[in-house]
C-alpha cells in the first residue's frame, strides 16, 4: 500500500504543469469528436448528406474511438471516478 502511494505521489508531481503537446491532443480529440458528431447528426437527424454504409461504418466506428479517447483525457484533466485518493487513512493495525 505504501508503495501504491508512493507511486500516485510521484505521478502527482510528474503532472503538475501540463506540456503543450498534451493541450494540443485534448484539443484535437475534441475537435475531431466534434466534427464527426455533426457529420453524424446530418446524416442521421437532418438528413442533410448521403453517405454510402463504409462510410458511415468508418465514420461511427472513428467517432467511437475518439469518444474514448476524450473520455480518458477529460478523466485525466479533471479526476477520473476515484474520488478523495488523498484522504485516505490507514487503518491502525491489531496488536496480537
Amino acid at each position: 500500500f505504501k508503495m501504491a502511494v508512493a507511486d500516485r505521489s510521484s505521478a502527482r508531481e510528474m503532472y503538475q504543469k501540463d506540456s503543450w503537446l498534451q493541450k494540443a491532443f485534448a484539443i484535437f480529440f475534441l475537435l475531431a469528436w466534434c466534427a464527426l458528431t455533426f457529420v453524424m447528426l446530418n446524416y442521421f437527424i437532418f438528413d442533410t448528406i448521403q453517405l454510402d454504409d463504409w462510410q458511415i461504418a468508418f465514420v461511427s466506428s472513428i467517432n467511437g474511438g475518439i469518444s474514448t479517447k476524450l473520455s480518458t483525457i477529460i478523466d485525466f484533466l479533471f479526476g477520473g471516478a476515484i474520488s478523495g485518493v488523498n484522504d485516505v487513512k490507514l487503518k491502525n493495525r491489531r496488536k496480537k
